[in-house]
Protein backbone atom coordinates (compact mmCIF):
# COMPACT_ATOMS: atom_id res chain seq x y z
CA UNK A 1 0.00 0.00 0.00
CA UNK A 2 2.83 2.41 0.85
CA UNK A 3 4.47 1.65 -2.51
CA UNK A 4 1.27 2.51 -4.41
CA UNK A 5 0.90 5.79 -2.52
CA UNK A 6 4.56 6.66 -3.14
CA UNK A 7 4.29 5.83 -6.83
CA UNK A 8 1.16 7.96 -7.25
CA UNK A 9 2.93 11.00 -5.79
CA UNK A 10 5.88 10.98 -8.18
CA UNK A 11 5.88 13.71 -10.83
CA UNK A 12 5.15 12.77 -14.42
CA UNK A 13 8.24 14.03 -16.28
CA UNK A 14 6.59 14.00 -19.69
CA UNK A 15 3.37 15.64 -18.53
CA UNK A 16 5.29 18.50 -16.94
CA UNK A 17 7.32 19.41 -20.06
CA UNK A 18 6.87 22.88 -21.52
CA UNK A 19 6.74 23.14 -25.32
CA UNK A 20 10.34 24.46 -25.27
CA UNK A 21 11.49 21.45 -23.22
CA UNK A 22 10.02 19.03 -25.76
CA UNK A 23 11.73 20.58 -28.77
CA UNK A 24 14.53 18.61 -30.41
CA UNK A 25 16.99 20.08 -32.92
CA UNK A 26 18.89 17.49 -34.94
CA UNK A 27 21.64 18.88 -37.16
CA UNK A 28 24.06 17.07 -39.45
CA UNK A 29 26.82 18.36 -41.70
CA UNK A 30 29.31 17.10 -44.23
CA UNK A 31 32.63 16.89 -42.39
CA UNK A 32 34.65 17.87 -45.47
CA UNK A 33 32.57 21.00 -46.22
CA UNK A 34 34.41 24.29 -45.78
CA UNK A 35 31.56 26.64 -44.91
CA UNK A 36 33.89 29.65 -44.97
CA UNK A 37 34.47 29.17 -48.73
CA UNK A 38 30.85 30.02 -49.62
CA UNK A 39 29.57 33.57 -50.04
CA UNK A 40 26.03 33.53 -51.42
CA UNK A 41 22.84 31.53 -51.03
CA UNK A 42 19.47 31.21 -52.69
CA UNK A 43 16.21 30.41 -50.91
CA UNK A 44 12.83 29.63 -52.47
CA UNK A 45 9.94 32.01 -51.78
CA UNK A 46 7.73 29.18 -50.47
CA UNK A 47 7.98 26.18 -48.18
CA UNK A 48 8.04 22.74 -49.78
CA UNK A 49 5.55 20.33 -48.20
CA UNK A 50 5.70 16.53 -48.02
CA UNK A 51 2.75 14.57 -46.72
CA UNK A 52 3.05 10.79 -47.09
CA UNK A 53 2.93 10.28 -50.87
CA UNK A 54 2.02 13.89 -51.79
CA UNK A 55 4.17 16.95 -52.23
CA UNK A 56 3.57 20.61 -52.94
CA UNK A 57 4.38 24.14 -51.85
CA UNK A 58 2.86 26.34 -49.18
CA UNK A 59 2.69 30.11 -48.81
CA UNK A 60 0.99 30.57 -45.44
CA UNK A 61 2.00 33.43 -43.13
CA UNK A 62 3.83 30.86 -40.99
CA UNK A 63 5.85 29.78 -44.03
CA UNK A 64 6.96 33.34 -44.77
CA UNK A 65 7.98 33.73 -41.12
CA UNK A 66 10.25 30.66 -41.18
CA UNK A 67 11.74 31.67 -44.54
CA UNK A 68 12.51 35.10 -43.08
CA UNK A 69 14.07 33.57 -39.96
CA UNK A 70 16.28 31.28 -42.06
CA UNK A 71 17.31 34.22 -44.28
CA UNK A 72 18.17 36.36 -41.22
CA UNK A 73 20.27 33.60 -39.68
CA UNK A 74 22.17 32.97 -42.90
CA UNK A 75 22.85 36.73 -43.18
CA UNK A 76 24.06 36.87 -39.53
CA UNK A 77 26.60 34.22 -40.43
CA UNK A 78 27.96 36.29 -43.32
CA UNK A 79 26.13 34.86 -46.33
CA UNK A 80 24.39 37.09 -48.89
CA UNK A 81 21.06 36.12 -50.43
CA UNK A 82 20.96 36.28 -54.23
CA UNK A 83 18.54 35.18 -56.92
CA UNK A 84 18.91 31.66 -58.32
CA UNK A 85 19.77 33.20 -61.69
CA UNK A 86 22.89 34.78 -60.09
CA UNK A 87 24.43 31.32 -59.53
CA UNK A 88 24.59 31.18 -55.71
CA UNK A 89 27.15 29.07 -53.87
CA UNK A 90 24.50 27.47 -51.64
CA UNK A 91 20.88 26.46 -52.06
CA UNK A 92 18.63 26.44 -48.99
CA UNK A 93 15.40 24.45 -48.81
CA UNK A 94 12.77 24.59 -46.06
CA UNK A 95 10.36 21.64 -45.91
CA UNK A 96 7.36 20.91 -43.70
CA UNK A 97 7.01 17.13 -43.41
CA UNK A 98 3.86 15.41 -42.17
CA UNK A 99 3.91 11.64 -41.81
CA UNK A 100 0.80 9.64 -40.95
CA UNK A 101 0.99 5.96 -40.07
CA UNK A 102 -1.88 3.59 -39.40
CA UNK A 103 -1.96 0.06 -38.11
CA UNK A 104 -3.87 -2.75 -36.44
CA UNK A 105 -2.99 -4.52 -33.21
CA UNK A 106 -4.56 -7.82 -32.14
CA UNK A 107 -5.44 -7.96 -28.45
CA UNK A 108 -5.49 -11.58 -27.39
CA UNK A 109 -7.41 -12.57 -24.31
CA UNK A 110 -4.96 -14.24 -21.91
CA UNK A 111 -7.78 -16.56 -20.82
CA UNK A 112 -8.44 -17.54 -24.44
CA UNK A 113 -9.83 -20.96 -23.60
CA UNK A 114 -11.55 -22.39 -20.57
CA UNK A 115 -11.39 -26.06 -19.87
CA UNK A 116 -14.71 -26.86 -18.28
CA UNK A 117 -15.89 -29.82 -16.34
CA UNK A 118 -16.17 -33.31 -17.72
CA UNK A 119 -13.47 -34.03 -20.23
CA UNK A 120 -11.99 -30.62 -21.10
CA UNK A 121 -14.63 -29.17 -23.44
CA UNK A 122 -13.35 -25.65 -24.02
CA UNK A 123 -14.74 -22.28 -24.93
CA UNK A 124 -12.82 -19.97 -27.27
CA UNK A 125 -12.89 -16.18 -27.09
CA UNK A 126 -11.61 -14.56 -30.30
CA UNK A 127 -9.13 -11.67 -30.10
CA UNK A 128 -10.24 -8.08 -30.36
CA UNK A 129 -8.50 -5.57 -32.60
CA UNK A 130 -7.39 -2.02 -31.96
CA UNK A 131 -6.72 0.43 -34.75
CA UNK A 132 -4.31 3.31 -34.40
CA UNK A 133 -3.18 6.28 -36.42
CA UNK A 134 -0.31 8.61 -35.57
CA UNK A 135 0.76 11.80 -37.29
CA UNK A 136 4.01 13.65 -36.81
CA UNK A 137 4.69 17.00 -38.43
CA UNK A 138 8.09 18.66 -38.29
CA UNK A 139 10.42 21.10 -40.07
CA UNK A 140 13.36 20.03 -42.21
CA UNK A 141 15.96 22.51 -43.49
CA UNK A 142 18.81 21.64 -45.83
CA UNK A 143 21.70 23.46 -47.42
CA UNK A 144 23.10 22.12 -50.67
CA UNK A 145 26.44 22.87 -52.31
CA UNK A 146 25.73 24.49 -55.68
CA UNK A 147 29.24 25.91 -56.03
CA UNK A 148 30.94 22.52 -56.40
CA UNK A 149 28.14 20.61 -58.12
CA UNK A 150 29.31 18.93 -61.29
CA UNK A 151 27.27 19.54 -64.43
CA UNK A 152 24.52 16.95 -64.73
CA UNK A 153 25.14 15.65 -61.21
CA UNK A 154 22.92 16.05 -58.18
CA UNK A 155 24.21 18.67 -55.74
CA UNK A 156 25.39 17.42 -52.33
CA UNK A 157 23.59 18.22 -49.09
CA UNK A 158 26.24 19.69 -46.79
CA UNK A 159 23.99 20.59 -43.82
CA UNK A 160 20.52 19.64 -42.68
CA UNK A 161 18.36 20.09 -39.63
CA UNK A 162 15.19 18.54 -38.27
CA UNK A 163 13.05 20.44 -35.81
CA UNK A 164 10.62 18.30 -33.82
CA UNK A 165 8.47 18.70 -30.73
CA UNK A 166 5.63 20.81 -29.38
CA UNK A 167 5.17 24.45 -30.27
CA UNK A 168 7.37 24.40 -33.38
CA UNK A 169 4.54 25.87 -35.47
CA UNK A 170 3.82 28.72 -33.07
CA UNK A 171 4.46 31.97 -34.97
CA UNK A 172 5.53 33.84 -31.84
CA UNK A 173 8.44 31.46 -31.12
CA UNK A 174 9.45 30.42 -34.63
CA UNK A 175 12.30 32.95 -34.89
CA UNK A 176 13.76 31.70 -31.61
CA UNK A 177 13.49 28.08 -32.74
CA UNK A 178 15.39 28.79 -35.98
CA UNK A 179 17.98 30.82 -34.04
CA UNK A 180 18.52 27.79 -31.75
CA UNK A 181 19.10 25.50 -34.72
CA UNK A 182 21.71 27.80 -36.22
CA UNK A 183 23.34 28.42 -32.82
CA UNK A 184 23.76 24.66 -32.49
CA UNK A 185 25.69 24.74 -35.80
CA UNK A 186 28.47 27.17 -34.88
CA UNK A 187 30.63 25.96 -37.83
CA UNK A 188 28.03 27.26 -40.31
CA UNK A 189 29.53 30.69 -41.08
CA UNK A 190 31.82 32.59 -43.41
CA UNK A 191 35.38 33.26 -42.28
Amino acid sequence: MIGVIGWSCTPNAIKDLTPEDSQVFITNYEKTAKFGDYNTFSLADSVFTLQNQRSGVSTLALDFRILGAVTNNMAKRGYSRVLRSNKPDLGVNVVRISETQSGVVANYNPWNSYWGFGGGAGYYYPPTYSYYQTTETYWYIEIIDLKNAATGQQASVIWNAQIRGSGIFDESTLSTIIENVFTQSSYLKRN
